[in-house]
């Protein structure tokens, strides 16, 4: 152990710079000002749609969630350079190596790890570096050796998708990452060839940082998938939607604002999460920061609350604090400020029954008691998971963090769960009905609820039937119950082909609870609420129509004033009765005068908010 420590101390004393700065020759999140100039160089106008001039997708592809269970998880290791920016092994001296080797600890652990290396020798002397800190690699690891250009691993894929009904297949959907860096953009390939799936070579551009899926439909994403699509193929916003929707299956597309001080990327993954298929985490920004981010942030959140899950009702969001500075305050305000250390409790990854996710504190510095507090939000978030920190100081100045260099590979032989849960407050009753459409590709043998009154020890059994469309269902009937109560349960269910799976995964140490009372005491205090909310009018600037969305929680009478720079009312817009939920409100700006105007929305004679756009 002291060994240990010791090296610990050396690669942290030697590599302390590296928290202000990200080395040189060590390739950002972010696209470099020379890949910006090479893509422009390498501009195509090749309009092709997705499945013409290029290949056709099966009929049924299903993008699967990242807490979906995986088989293994992708990293590839922090690689050394020399002084011309070369690959020249791996870094086993130096702090980013050393996040290479606690992931690679961490998720065989859990899982295998499948390590990508440049050279045949790389595979001794990343043995002899985790041996030196204690953890050797005795079991559950594979060394893929090929060439690389960086670690950014989410960012280049694979992407994992499920063919065909029940998830028949696995496959990967490889999109154009960033010219420039060609020996990372064929590197779902490489993996493709060694586990012998099919590789779908698209002409989308985009990275995996940049999307987000529930699982059953509903994938996220940034306008900068648009923008990027836009500029470098030429395609339309239809084209580019049609291509996310045949690609991934999509059902519906979910397009959010971009971040504008994230280090360059304008990855969702910064700043939101689904930890579940119907559950959102999103970073809070405090009222200290300047930065236009804090505005786009809460316009995404909001706008995410006006959305219903699978199971038709709103997601459940949860806000998670931005993290301080060193100090333990918030030094970073400004947007050039943030963009040279953008950082992020979000960006964490889920594999199995476990969760990694970035920190910035060690034993030697940084704010070790919002660390805590950190760790202590995520044990409330993720019953039943081991939750495991990992210092990102040195990582989040290359604009990415811990999910950045992860990527899971999804399970075969998988089982999914569709499972409208019955859990929160819940009126005291004499039964709760239990429904489920579970799938496999074999078929389900047996489905179970397994349930119990918290402080007792036995789990009771019920049997969950199936009907003629697949779906399992069933009852608990728990008999008398106080208010004071807690009912908590889960399922389980056994394949044809012998496997058996649980919902939620982490069962039985984690499961779903039935509470009596309306009064919170657990995570629900921390879930956040829809509210009357007035969104950023588009498009801004504007020639000729304007869409102003707002959000109502409740039918109201409303009112939108326009207003010039002057302060005079120009525009009026009155509805008597607007419906809750999200509405777009369109203007025709062809008779304005160029120049900066202000909107406010009243609702029920209340102000909301007032924001500003531009006519040209």
């Amino acid at each position: 152990m002291l060994r240990k420590s010791l090296l610990i101390t050396a690669l942290f004393a030697s590599s302390f710079s590296l928290f202000a700065q990200y080395p040189a020759h060590k390739l950002p999140a972010y696209k470099t000002t020379t890949e910006i100039q090479l893509a422009t160089e390498r501009r195509t106008t090749d309009k092709h749609v997705f499945g013409k001039g290029g290949f056709i997708m099966p009929a049924k592809v299903r993008y699967p969630g990242e807490y979906e269970e995986s088989q293994a998880v992708a990293i590839s290791w922090s690689p050394d350079y020399d002084n011309n920016g070369n690959i020249i092994g791996v870094d086993t001296y130096s702090v980013f190596g050393y996040v290479s080797a606690q992931l690679a600890k961490y998720i065989s652990d859990e899982l295998p790890v499948w390590i990508r290396v440049p050279f045949a020798g790389d595979t001794l002397k990343v043995k002899a570096f985790m041996n030196d800190l204690g953890w050797p690699l005795t079991n559950n690891y594979v060394f893929l050796i090929t060439t690389g250009d960086d670690w950014w691993i989410r960012d280049y894929g694979p992407n994992g998708v499920y063919l065909g009904d029940k998830d028949s297949a696995l496959a990967f959907i490889d999109l154009k990452y960033y010219d420039g860096r060609d020996n990372d953009d064929i590197y779902p390939k490489v993996l493709a060839n060694y586990m012998g799936i099919q590789n779908f070579e698209s002409r989308l551009y985009g990275e995996g940082g940049n999307l987000m899926s529930d699982g059953f439909g509903s994938v996220f994403f940034s306008d900068m998938f648009m923008d990027a699509n836009q500029q470098q193929r030429g395609w339309n916003q239809t084209q580019i939607l049609d291509s996310i929707t045949n690609l991934l299956g999509a059902t519906r597309n979910v397009k959010l604002q971009g971040l504008q001080c994230d280090g360059g990327t304008s990855h969702i993954d910064l700043y939101t999460k689904l930890i579940d298929e119907q559950t959102l985490l999103v970073m809070q920004y405090p009222s200290i920061i300047t930065a236009a981010d804090k505005r786009i942030i809460e316009d995404n959140y909001q706008y995410m609350t006006t959305l219903k899950s699978t199971y038709n009702r709103p997601y459940r969001i949860y806000r998670f604090p931005m993290p301080t500075g060193d100090t333990g305050t918030y030094n970073r305000k400004n947007c050039a400020q943030i963009d040279g250390d953008a950082r992020t409790y979000i960006n964490g990854i889920t594999l199995n029954k476990t969760f990694i996710y970035p920190t910035y504190s060690d034993d030697f510095d940084g704010n070790k008691t919002q660390s805590a507090e950190a760790q202590a939000i995520y044990e409330k978030y993720l019953p039943g998971y081991k939750v495991i920190p990992i210092d990102a100081r040195a990582v989040s100045p290359g604009g990415g963090s811990i999910h950045c260099i992860t990527m899971q590979i999804p399970a075969n032989n998988n089982v999914l769960f569709w499972h409208p849960s019955v859990d929160g407050f819940q009126p005291i009753q004499a039964n709760y009905a239990i429904q489920a459409r579970i799938t496999n590709i074999s078929g389900i043998a047996t489905a179970e609820c397994k349930w119990k009154l918290r402080g007792t020890s036995t789990w009771n059994s019920v049997t969950l039937t199936s009907d003629t469309t697949g779906l399992f269902t069933g009852n608990i009937t728990p008999g008398t119950v106080t208010s004071t109560d807690f009912i908590d349960y889960y399922l389980t269910a056994t394949t044809n082909n012998g496997k058996t799976a649980v919902k939620p995964i982490t069962a039985p140490d984690g499961f779903y609870t039935i509470r009596f009372t309306e009064n919170p005491t657990a995570v629900e205090d921390l879930e956040v609420r829809a509210k009357n909310y007035l969104f950023g009018a588009y498009p801004n600037p504007a020639s000729s129509r304007l869409t102003i969305p707002y959000q109502l929680t409740q039918t109201a009478n409303t009112v939108i004033s326009i207003m010039d720079i002057t302060g005079k009312e120009i525009k009026r817009i009155e509805r008597s009765n607007a419906q809750s939920g999200l509405t777009n409100e369109e203007i025709d700006v062809t008779q304005m005068h160029t120049g900066i105007y202000f909107y406010t929305l009243y609702a029920n004679g209340n102000r909301i908010d007032s924001r500003k756009f531009i006519v040209r």
